[in-house]
């Protein structure tokens, strides 16, 4: 016997063979896989580049593309089962004369192989590798040479319509030989796997078949099915024709699990049987033929062993599928000397012997034949990766996902379509401006919204899978909603604009409206113009407009209107930009009205507002000019050099432009440059037929030149107007910037007293001040626009005045931030005439300082506070000094701190609104913080004297007791009198002589005096106790002593046929009669009290609801209740039984809430503070170490 390995050494071919074409016909493949994928990506991200930027178009070139790639795969395949690929390689390289046919060949298969495979494409086609059964035969040699001679030799046979295929034949290596199979028949290598046995009696099991088998199944790439083929030796005559004898196992019974060893067994029994009935038949025959008989002797003897086996190898692991069956195999000895060598052997170039065929024995046709029958239709499986089945598996998985995501999707678009339909449906049947119908249209907006974001950002995934329709239906809503736009929203704002360009074009020509209207006729006309022509919108300025000329209908409600009106005038016009047929839509006759109202607007808005247009270019002109050359003012350079730390900041600056030095050097000479240069330029809201033309000639306007006006001006007082608009336009800006910087200053309060003082010390001092600082340059740039001072200036002004040339609008342009400015510039002393800046007619013009009020006068009351407090602070008992100064204010006396404070916040509010930051901060906070600083210990104590006198003592005589704790003790209403009387109470006398300066009698409560310092912080309990406890003294103590009067009314319920409720010994008894009230005065008096009710119900004898005894009982069952106010005085109390029926009664009170303004005390708690303080400043006052007395 031959090693395969050294065999395949010797007659290895001198030059490699030929490699594989397959890698190079699969690059085909891949080529096309990668140009379609390039093709993909410039179809979605470049799609402008082949025209296909539409969605549909890139859909369509999509299923193009792919329907081409897989009609190249599909071809590539095609031509890869003929063998085109090969036979074009082998004619390519013959003609080129790269290697002889036969070496190729012979590189690349086995020359047997080789062989077998040119005779079956010869005779079969080219189905010749699928058209007939290949049986790989596997076992020992000597056995299978037994079956079929001559298999080891020639490694292929053709016998009775089957290929033999030997698993490890001579001259090649077995795992090479079953790899060149495995390439030969890629889809099915063999078909059965017949494995040949022999069981003797002393022979025992193979352990290692199963693995040799898997072994094979690895090679293979395959796992076929596996018969067992026992060759018997047989004697005697031998038959014409042959049967085959065996038992295949139906496919229920193959596995292991089903098919058990008694199933074998029986299957074995009856083949013996049958075999010996046959056998002893013909043994009986002229020409005896015992090879029946022999059998089934064979299998009487070791059926157990065979079926042992059987059932070993059909339960192994290393098994992939089962065994198909069991045949016996006569062999009879003269099988062999009837086969000869055969006639004629072939050699290949490598030295391979090509056998041309050898007859098979007779007795093993038959065998062969029901082999190839029964596993002509049998399945094996692949072993391994095997990509056909991993694409087929990748194909189908991908089919049922396309599938189930083309359902959802279909049933997504479907509902989108209905909701959709739904939507616009209801919008369009909705009546026009109802409710109803703003609603309808906002949720069909909401719908387009949700659309237009996905035809933007992509639909989501469950509505795509080819049928998404997003962007059809997007398309198709715009009509309905045009419809709907246009009879809720559009007509109502039209015709307010076209009522209010009417109005403006009603008015006199030469009545100067405000600048307010004549903004609104501006935008009213800008508007109207933007819905006409659609191209000229602005989205942001449209919906303001929109939103504010759509009025609301009666019936709806504000609230609504608001969340409804916003989004459906944001929608409407941030759209109507890209739809021109939204355009105001009016017939032949209404054209011509509308013209004549956008007419008559634009000329009376041309007569108001067009040189108020032209100001505003040459204004800005101006500023634009001057922007950068003036440094901004700060703090740091207001003051000069004066140190304001710790005492006021800020970090708001004014911009250069709106400086003094700026005034002066530039924006003074640049206005009266630009006067003498007037321009009108045009805007596309007023242009017609007009444009910019000089202003002082006439203004022509009107379509089809019908209206023209005419309006002649004065150059000099064209000039001197232009001027006057300019310089007043800028020094109201002026203002503006001074204002916001110094309303922003923040006074820096003491934490303590020692720094209150050195604030004020800081603060009033003559020298270094930096109020005074501050106020100075503050007066410097309020002088911008004076006059000049010189003395020809003020001889030519006087003979101005005395010839009467000086008209009126020079004499208001003469000082025009004395106004403004006005409290500042008195607060330095500055009077109406010399704040003018002329004798004349300043006086009149510039506001009168109020009497008093000045800054010497405020620093003499910062330098009187702080020598007070320095008195304070060296007093040898600070504490006490200052708790009685704060306690003069507590109790509503005057002190001489209390005045110096109430004369800087009267300094303060002297600056009037528009200068209340700055007064605030600089005038009224200094004195307040310091006052402050003895007020917070002084109101510590006081807390402190609160909660030892009031809340401490509340608490131990309440705490636990009914109604402020739920339990079973009642509280006294005695005690509580107390406390809570409005005249001899312990809280009002506390409140009425320790808190009279900071609180106020108002009615039956006490509220905070507005005139109290503002640094004194309520706590807010206190102030609802308080309220709350004088609100019950008032009625609870009416008369003295605790006492309630009201009456109570029974009402009918289901079921129930009397009740009886009992307070303090009155009782009222209803069995379903005539309502009433019943007077009850509670408490009583004291002796009897106790509440209960009861009640009878028609299957129930008397039941109880309540029942409790004390005197705060009747409270206890009216907490139990349910109450529902009737009216102001009338309550229905509910009270539920176990079983369902409720008790109700009415509960008429004398004032207010009655008895049940006493459920509020439940959970009540006194507070145990008046004023909010904080720990870190309710500490003792420090002590001056050397204090400062000027």
């Amino acid at each position: 016997m031959t090693t395969p390995t050294n065999n395949l050494k010797a007659l290895a071919p001198p030059e490699p063979p030929s490699p594989s074409g397959t890698p190079a016909t699969w690059a085909l493949v891949l080529v096309a896989v990668l140009l379609a994928a390039v093709a993909l990506g410039v179809t979605w991200l470049k799609g402008e580049w082949l025209d296909v930027s539409t969605p549909d178009a890139q859909k369509t070139a999509t299923i193009w593309i792919l329907a081409a790639l897989a009609a190249v795969v599909i071809l590539h395949l095609a031509a890869t089962g003929v063998g085109a690929y090969s036979v074009a390689g082998q004619l390519f390289r013959r003609e080129a004369g790269d290697l002889p046919e036969a070496k190729t060949v012979a590189g690349k298969r086995d020359a047997r192989l080789q062989a077998l495979c040119d005779e079956l494409r010869t005779s079969y086609g080219w189905r010749w590798r699928y058209r007939m059964p290949w049986l790989l035969v596997t076992g020992s040699d000597s056995q299978v040479d037994a079956v079929a001679p001559g298999l080891k030799q020639a490694g292929v046979l053709h016998v009775a319509d089957a290929i033999l295929v030997h698993a490890a034949p001579d001259a090649v290596e077995a795992a090479v030989w079953r790899q060149q199979i495995r390439k030969l028949r890629h889809k099915r290598p063999v078909d059965a796997v017949v494995q040949v046995e022999r069981t003797e009696s002393e022979d025992r099991l193979d352990a290692d078949l199963p693995r040799k088998l898997a072994a094979v199944a690895a090679d293979l790439g395959w796992a076929a099915p596996v018969t067992l083929l026992h060759p018997v030796p047989a004697t005697g005559g031998q038959p014409q024709a042959f049967q085959a004898i065996g038992a295949f196992i139906a496919d229920s019974g193959r596995h292991p699990a089903h098919g058990s060893a008694d199933l074998r067994k029986d299957h074995l029994a009856t083949l013996e049987r049958i075999a010996g009935t046959i056998g002893v038949k013909l043994c009986g025959e002229t020409k005896r033929l015992p090879y029946l008989a022999q059998i089934s002797v064979y299998v009487g003897v070791h059926r157990e062993r065979i079926a042992a086996g059987w059932s070993a190898l059909a339960a192994s692991k290393w098994m992939r599928v089962p065994i198909d069956g069991v045949m016996f195999a006569p062999v009879f000895p003269s099988s062999h000397a009837a086969n000869p060598a055969p006639d004629a052997i072939a050699y290949d170039e490598s030295g391979v012997s090509v056998e041309s065929g050898r007859a098979q024995p007779a007795s093993l046709l038959p065998t062969w034949e029901s082999i190839s029958r029964s596993v002509r239709h049998q399945d094996g499986k692949h072993v391994g990766w095997y990509w056909p089945n991993a694409l087929a598996t990748s194909v189908t998985v991908l089919m049922i996902g396309w599938c189930i995501a083309m359902t959802i999707s279909f049933v997504g678009n479907r509902q989108l379509a209905h909701q959709a339909g739904l939507l616009a449906h209801q919008a369009l049947e909705a009546d026009p401006g109802t409710l109803t119908a703003l609603r309808a249209q906002l949720a069909l907006q909401q719908h387009i919204e949700t659309l237009e974001s996905r035809r933007q950002h992509g639909a989501p995934w469950y509505l795509r899978a080819g049928l998404n329709r997003n962007d059809e239906i997007l398309d198709a809503l715009w009509q309905p909603y045009q419809t709907v736009a246009t009879r809720n929203l559009q007509r109502p704002v039209v015709q307010t604009l076209q009522g209010m360009l009417a109005e403006l074009a009603q008015a006199p020509a030469d009545a100067l409206q405000s600048h307010d209207a004549q903004r609104r006729g501006y935008e009213a006309l800008k508007a109207y113009l933007m819905l006409a022509d659609p191209s000229r919108s602005e989205p942001a300025f449209l919906r303001d407009q929109i939103a504010a000329a759509w009025k609301p209908a009666a019936t709806i409600p504000a609230g609504e209107w608001a969340d409804l009106s916003q989004p459906l005038a944001r929608f409407y016009a941030d759209h109507l930009k890209a739809h021109h047929a939204w355009r105001i839509d009016v017939s032949e006759d209404v054209v011509t009205a509308s013209r004549n109202i956008v007419e008559s607007a634009r000329h009376a808005l041309i007569n108001q507002i067009g040189l108020a247009n032209a100001d505003d270019t040459v204004y800005q002109n101006i500023l634009a000019a001057a922007k950068g050359k003036y440094a901004d003012a700060s703090l740091v350079t207001l003051l000069g050099g004066a140190d304001a730390r710790g005492l006021f900041t800020t970090s708001r600056t004014v911009p250069g432009v709106y400086t003094r030095a700026a005034w002066d050097g530039l924006i003074a000479g640049a206005i009266e440059k630009a006067a003498g240069e007037r321009r009108v330029n045009g805007d596309w809201v007023l242009e017609s037929t007009a444009s910019a033309r000089p202003a002082g000639s006439v203004i022509e306007h009107g379509a089809q030149g019908i209206a023209r006006a005419a309006a002649a001006f004065d150059d000099k007082r064209a000039t001197e107007d232009l001027k006057s608009r300019l310089t007043e336009r800028y020094f109201a800006e002026y203002t503006a910037a001074w204002q916001g910087m110094l309303n922003s200053m923040q006074w820096q309060p003491a934490t303590n007293l020692n720094g209150a003082i050195d604030q004020l010390t800081r603060l009033a001092d003559a020298q270094t001040s930096p109020l005074i600082a501050l106020m100075k340059s503050v007066q410097y740039q309020a002088q911008a626009g004076r006059p000049s001072q010189a003395l020809t200036d003020t001889l030519v002004r006087k003979a101005q005045s005395l010839i009467g040339s000086e008209d009126k609008a020079q004499e208001s342009a003469v000082n025009p931030l004395a106004k403004p400015f006005g409290p500042l510039l008195a607060m330095m002393g500055e009077t109406g005439a010399n704040a003018g800046g002329n004798t004349a007619g300043g006086a009149a013009n510039a506001p009168t300082a109020l009497n008093g009020v000045s800054l010497s006068r405020y620093l003499t009351m910062a330098t009187t506070m702080r020598l007070k407090l320095q008195q304070i602070a060296a007093s040898p008992d600070a504490q006490a000094m200052a708790r009685s100064l704060a306690q003069a204010v507590f109790e509503g006396k005057l002190s001489e701190l209390a005045q110096a404070r109430n004369d800087a916040a009267l300094t303060a509010a002297s600056f009037g609104a528009q200068w209340s930051g700055f007064g605030d901060a600089l005038f009224a906070r200094p004195l307040d913080t310091a006052w402050q600083t003895i007020l917070e210990p002084a109101a510590a104590s006081l807390n402190e004297a609160w909660r030892e006198s009031i809340a401490a003592p509340f608490k131990a005589a309440f705490d636990g007791r009914y109604p402020f704790f739920e339990t079973n003790a009642d509280a006294s209403f005695a005690e509580l009198r107390r406390y809570v009387r409005t005249d001899t109470g312990l809280i009002a006398r506390f409140t009425a002589t320790q808190l009279a300066g900071v609180l106020k009698p108002q009615g039956d409560r006490w509220v905070p005096n507005e005139l109290a310092p503002q640094s004194l912080q309520f706590d807010p309990a206190f102030l609802a106790a308080l309220e709350q406890l004088s609100t019950l003294g008032v009625r609870l103590y009416a008369q003295g002593d605790a006492g309630y009067r009201f009456q109570i009314m029974a009402l009918p319920s289901p079921n129930v046929t009397r009740s009886e409720l009992s307070v303090d010994g009155k009782k009222i008894i209803y069995f379903n009669q005539r309502e009433m009230y019943t007077p009850i005065a509670w408490p009583g008096d004291g002796l009897n009290g106790h509440a209960g009710l009861t009640w009878h119900t028609l299957d129930a004898g008397v039941r109880q609801a309540f029942e409790s005894s004390g005197d705060w009982a009747f409270l206890r069952l009216l907490a139990s209740a349910k109450v529902m106010p009737l009216d102001s005085t009338r309550y229905e109390l509910t009270w539920n039984d176990a079983g369902g029926e409720p008790l109700r009664y009415v509960l008429r009170t004398q004032i207010a809430d009655g008895p049940l303004a006493l459920l509020k005390l439940r959970g009540f708690q006194m507070p145990e503070r008046i004023f909010i303080v904080d720990k870190a400043q309710s500490g003792p006052l420090p002590a001056v170490s050397s204090p400062n007395m000027r």
